[in-house]
């Protein structure tokens, strides 16, 4: 970067003086510089339950607001503290009662008074449901299999009969809430809904199944993964239900060969709500049945409006996080008859096809072969019509109801689709505030899903539950979440929703209690974002990062070229490559310069053709349509393509076209419709390339790239957006090294860097035209980001890069350090130290179980050549563990929370010698680790202080 150049400082100005005008919308600059509140980030806000007071959760906003966050998502949790007396609990499980409400109108009330607003989950935790309002009736079902192999000529036969599989109980001895003698009939009540579906014999062997992995104490799901599925003869299926006795035997003798008869039975799931509070046992509802969500809201938020009064404004939204149903195989108590409403057959001689061990199961999805195939495609049609129809009923049951709810009370339905049975991309568009996350492992290519659904329904925001880790309630440094964030925000987020704060509980010992902290059972999660926790001093700055980033993030409309087709329902990684979660397609598009949105049969059915490209219902264009490598495919969206081809849309297909209907009903007829419909795509001009050949037919096409890369750009990801005559683009390295990310953006224009750690805004150096574009020098150090504005009203700006004068280093000895802070068990640390020496504290006596603030004291000895005209003298820190806050002279620099730790001290130096001051702050890993307590014993120190070296570096 260098300074800025005189013609491009007189055209910012301008934009800001004009901007600043009555009437006047505000510049770009000036919502980057000063991001109103709306933009800032937010907080998820773990409360125990009731056991909260209005004047804490006035003052935690208070806290929240002057830390700069936006608002909060209120999130009612159990603690899971052990040793809580009765009373405790009961004030813990006051969840949506009139002094919950109460307590929420509090909450809400500071909230408007400050100009932040509050989300409100819908329901304690998740899934949905809880309570006396969701009894065994209106609870969630499962459908699950057993088979038993037979041969020909030998009967009655003995089957085997599915068992319910035993998962972590609603009513179970572990909660005392089932023992209520209001619910002890419920045990009851949930076996009553147990009943056989259907009995079918079809001829045919048995899959290869790998071994069962060893018991763990609770079993998730009971299916193995499959070597080889077995094979079926389809048209020998024998519907037997009414053969069944209770005992298990069939009264039926199979004709002469091989058959396996399988036994269908459906169960009320025993499933709780993972950490939910209030009175009664917590079942998970029923997602397909609208009366179980209805039974759930007038609990949980019916009585907002009226218990908030004109506080309720302070509400932007309700919002339900990832569904995490655990099922066998989803399923409701009419499901039959709905699938046959819906695609146009009876399903049950068919059930045997249905199940595909890994697809959409909780916490773990994969993907293995199918239990069963039929020798030609009838059983991939079964599936996808299976599929389909549980995603038709989710949204029937829950999702539909859940929006329309909120749309009916002035709110916002924020909504994370993923995790569930349902096609995703509809799941998120539907809502108003699509939610992605995170937490599995941080996969750009799938939190693309809610940017995509966001641009084809026409959402504005973008939001993610963010910066979380599994194992690390404790040691995640401001760099992490810096990295990670910009991750997200490269992935198409530009609202984060941190995870989390905790309410300050009265009473427990630092750090206070963490949502999330080890257990018996788990490390845990991060993160801590608390007064308590050391970094909390790079809290504010991290805020105002990302509040910079989001508001650019907000503005104009997002380019993105290519329209990238997603017929599945539900989405894990590996979901499309059979397992191989390789995302070839969605690396290649990026690496070449294109950014893509999936798009759903959906969101095709309600475009059209604009100027030859695709337009959405919610106004994003797009100059490509490009298909993966598909067999099936509904034939009202070929036909759909095929219309769009006809238009001028340009079309082209990876691999191979679709060559069937996707379902089974009336599939002669559609196949033909599909092939049909495909050959008139072809005929219109559309293209088949090979898979790792699209990217080089969308350039021979010539459709517009967001950029050109000109080194290898493996790793880098990006999103850019269009705001009048400027063009973001925000640029991450996600790998591990150190990248040539240099760039050729389109057109021809001055292009700036703009640091959204403190707002500046300076020329990019090296830039030059390049034939049509503009060539744009990058390095990306591993984990660094770039956001680049190009402004095609000034013509690309020499921009000479600073230049290293002089360099010296800092002597490691000769320090003073004195540290206030916290040891093991919370006990309070302030002393001076003998230690003179940078160094790593984890390896020393003294602060290896240390956490919290470690000042170090220098004499900077300054040279006057050092300030001359046009010089700017650093101070780079080097390894910082984990943050850090440089005073000279008793002037306080902004917070190092991020890579490289270094800053530009010109303004306070003087010539000659300088006091230096060097505060650096740790997380509380390393005093949270207990050899004896449960969970936190597993704890690990992990590097704190300053190891550096601490070196000057004057520039020019």
């Amino acid at each position: 970067m260098s300074r800025w150049h005189p013609l491009l400082a007189g055209a910012c100005a301008l934009a800001l003086l004009f901007g600043a005008q009555a009437g006047k919308a505000q510049t770009l600059e000036q919502v980057f510089q000063a991001p109103p509140k709306e933009m800032r980030p937010r907080l998820r806000w773990w409360w125990p339950g009731d056991a909260v007071n209005a004047d804490e959760l006035r003052r935690e906003i208070k806290v929240l607001d002057e830390a700069g966050f936006g608002g909060a998502e209120i999130q009612s949790f159990n603690p899971g503290v052990p040793g809580l007396s009765q009373a405790e609990r009961d004030t813990i499980n006051g969840y949506a009662t009139p002094p919950f409400f109460a307590h929420v109108k509090a909450a809400a009330e500071e909230a408007s008074a400050r100009g932040l607003t509050l989300d409100y989950t819908l329901g304690s935790a998740w899934p949905s449901g809880g309570g006396f309002a969701i009894p065994p009736e209106k609870a969630y079902v499962e459908l699950t299999m057993a088979f038993t192999e037979v041969s020909g000529g030998k009967g009655p036969v003995k089957v085997a009969i599915p068992s319910r599989t035993k998962r972590m109980g609603a009513i179970s001895g572990f909660d005392p809430r089932g023992k209520d003698p209001r619910v002890a009939d419920w045990p009851a009540r949930l076996d009553a809904r147990a009943k056989i579906v259907a009995v079918i014999a079809v001829k045919g062997n048995g899959p290869a199944l790998q071994p069962a992995p060893p018991a763990q104490g609770l079993v998730l799901y009971p299916w193995r993964h499959v070597d080889t599925p077995g094979k079926l003869d389809e048209g020998s299926a024998l519907v037997l239900t009414d053969k069944l006795r209770d005992d298990g035997t069939l009264d039926w003798t199979p004709p002469a060969g091989t058959w396996q008869v399988f036994v269908f039975k459906q169960y009320a799931v025993n499933m709780g709500i993972l950490a939910g509070t209030g009175e009664g046992p917590q079942l998970t509802l029923d997602h397909m049945d609208p009366s179980a969500f209805a039974a759930h809201v007038a609990r949980v938020a019916d009585p907002l409006p009226s218990a908030l009064g004109p506080a309720f404004s302070a509400v932007r939204s309700t919002f339900v996080d990832s569904l995490e149903l655990m099922q066998d195989l989803p399923w409701t108590e009419n499901f039959l008859a709905e699938f046959k409403k819906r695609r146009g057959y009876d399903l049950t001689p068919y059930l045997p096809l249905v199940l595909q061990p890994g697809w959409m199961q909780a916490w773990g999805e994969y993907w293995s072969p199918p239990y069963f195939e039929a020798g030609d495609s009838t059983a991939e049609r079964v599936r996808a019509d299976y599929r389909r129809t549980v995603s038709d009923l989710m949204f029937d049951g829950f999702v539909d109801p859940f929006v329309a709810w909120n749309h009916a009370h002035g709110l916002q339905a924020k909504f994370q689709a993923h995790g569930g049975a349902l096609d995703i991309v509809r799941g998120y568009g539907v809502a108003d505030i699509p939610e992605t996350e995170d937490l599995a492992g941080a996969d750009p290519y799938f939190m693309r899903f809610a940017r995509s659904a966001a641009d084809l329904y026409g959402r504005a925001i973008v939001s993610a539950e963010s910066l979380c880790w599994k194992d690390r309630p404790y040691s995640v440094t401001p760099d992490e979440l810096r990295q990670r964030a910009d991750l997200i925000f490269a992935s198409g987020v530009n609202s984060l929703v941190i995870h989390g704060t905790n309410y300050r509980r009265d009473g427990v010992a630092w750090p206070g209690w963490h949502a999330f902290q080890p257990s018996a059972f788990a490390l845990g999660f991060s993160t801590m974002v608390n007064e308590t926790n050391p970094i909390w001093a790079g809290v504010p700055t991290l805020a105002a990062y990302f509040a910079r980033t989001q508001a650019v993030l907000r503005q104009g409309k997002p380019v993105v070229p290519v329209a990238y087709f997603y017929g599945q329902v539900g989405y894990y990684a590996g979901i499309e490559d059979r397992g191989a979660d390789a995302e070839l397609a969605q690396r290649r598009f990026l690496a070449g310069g294109y950014d893509f949105d999936r798009v759903n049969p959906d969101a095709l059915a309600h475009a059209r053709v604009e100027d030859h490209q695709l337009v959405s219902a919610g106004g994003a264009r797009y100059p490509v349509l490009v298909l993966p490598p598909v067999d099936g495919i509904a034939a009202e969206t070929a036909e759909q393509v095929a219309a769009f081809a006809q238009a001028g849309l340009p079309v082209v297909f990876a691999d191979h076209v679709p060559s069937r209907d996707e379902g089974l009903a009336n599939h002669e007829a559609r196949d033909a419709r599909v092939r049909a419909a495909v050959a008139a795509t072809l005929k219109a001009g559309a293209r088949v390339v090979p898979a790792d050949g699209v990217v080089d037919a969308l350039r021979l096409i010539q459709v517009p790239a967001n950029l050109r890369f000109t080194a290898d750009p493996t790793d880098v990801v990006y999103v850019q957006r269009r705001v009048g005559d400027q063009l973001v683009t925000f640029l991450h390295n996600a790998g591990g090294q150190s990248r040539d990310a240099s760039l050729v953006l389109p057109g021809r224009g001055a292009v700036t860097r703009w640091n959204a750690l403190d707002g500046t805004i300076t020329a990019s150096s090296g830039v030059q035209p390049a034939g049509d574009g503009t060539a744009v020098p990058l390095t990306l150090p591993a984990g660094a980001s770039a956001l680049l504005v190009q402004d095609t009203r000034l013509p690309p700006l020499p921009a000479p890069a600073p230049v290293l004068v002089t360099h010296k280093a800092l002597p490691k000895d000769g320090w003073t350090l004195a540290v206030n802070g916290h040891g093991p068990k919370g006990a309070s640390v302030s002393r001076p130290l003998t230690i003179t020496s940078l160094g790593d504290w984890s390896q020393t006596a003294e602060l290896g179980d240390f956490a919290g603030e470690g000042t170090y004291q220098h004499t900077l000895e300054v040279e006057r050549s050092w300030l001359g005209k046009g010089r700017r003298v650093l101070l780079a820190l080097g390894e910082v563990h984990d943050m850090a806050v440089v005073t000279i002279n008793g002037h306080r620099f902004q917070p190092l929370v991020t890579q490289p730790f270094k800053v530009d001290v010109t303004a306070a130096l003087r010539p000659g010698r300088n006091a230096l001051e060097i505060a650096v702050l740790n997380t509380p890993q390393n005093a949270m680790v207990d050899a004896k307590a449960p969970g936190f014993k597993l704890l690990k120190p992990v590097p704190a202080g300053l190891v550096g070296p601490v070196e000057v570096e004057v520039m020019q």
